[in-house]
């Protein structure tokens, strides 16, 4: 008995929330996880994320610039209204600024096509007991995976089901544009290093069982190589790669 009890506590149900995941705008995370299976993500990378932003329910514009292009803000949260105002003085994830105020970015941004209450891109830091799950009290309606560093792109719900996988390539710029080769791996590690391995496990059967059919052509990083598919860049230039800030540092998620 004792064992299965510990197996059914070993994933948190959006835990220091009274009502477990009670904070979950459930139709807008239903939605948001439709729109995911229908994006392709064979294709340029500025396309593939502009189209991941709308799939989280959000607007594309400078306040969701950086959503799904660093190794952090890569959890598409689904929030009720109640939940928007929430700060991280409480749930208090590790990793994250002591405050971390985001209700006024996500009611802008927010898409109301999607349903009642709001989106954000949310920081994986220290996940599952990141953001969306103890700030917000709501289960990711999915979150973008760079399967063990490499080039291959996958979605998965937050129980680890794949909705959409594929190896998007860059046109003259960076994959993901804040720190490129060096934040899939950094975004691959929160993963990995996870203290819930029960979590970690799931996401990472997740890209095993996808890895069959599309790491052709693009080795992991455990073979020592995360490169990804590049198309003809103009003058043979990248832009200006600006790196994500390290785990062990205090993050905004807004920033």
């Amino acid at each position: 008995m004792a064992l299965v009890l510990l197996a059914l506590a070993a994933f948190p149900d959006c835990p220091d929330q009274p009502d477990g995941c009670g904070g979950t705008a459930v139709e807008r995370a239903a939605e948001s996880r439709r729109r995911a299976r229908e994006v392709d993500l064979d294709r340029p990378w500025q396309d593939v994320r502009d189209s991941l932003v709308r799939a989280c329910g959000l607007l594309v514009g400078q306040s969701t610039s950086h959503c799904f292009d660093d190794f952090n803000h890569v959890a598409c949260c689904a929030m009720a209204a109640s939940q928007h105002h929430n700060t991280n003085e409480e749930s208090r994830v590790v990793g994250m600024h002591t405050v971390n105020y985001l209700g006024e970015h996500i009611i802008a941004a927010s898409d109301p096509e999607l349903g009642e209450g709001g989106s954000w891109c949310t920081c994986q830091l220290s996940a599952p007991y990141d953001v969306c799950h103890r700030q917000f009290g709501a289960r990711t309606a999915w979150t973008l995976l760079w399967c063990e560093g490499s080039g291959i792109a996958t979605l998965v719900d937050d129980d680890a089901n794949v909705l959409a996988s594929g190896k998007p390539f860059v046109l003259g710029s960076e994959m993901p544009r804040y720190g490129g080769r060096r934040a899939r791996r950094q975004a691959w590690n929160v993963i990995v290093s996870s203290r819930n391995t029960t979590w970690s496990s799931r996401f990472r059967a997740a890209c095993d069982n996808n890895k069959s059919s599309l790491l052709s052509g693009s080795e992991s990083v455990a073979d020592g190589a995360t490169d990804v598919p590049t198309r003809n860049t103009e003058n043979g230039k990248l832009a200006t790669d600006r790196m994500a800030p390290t785990a062990s540092e205090d993050h905004h998620d807004e920033l």
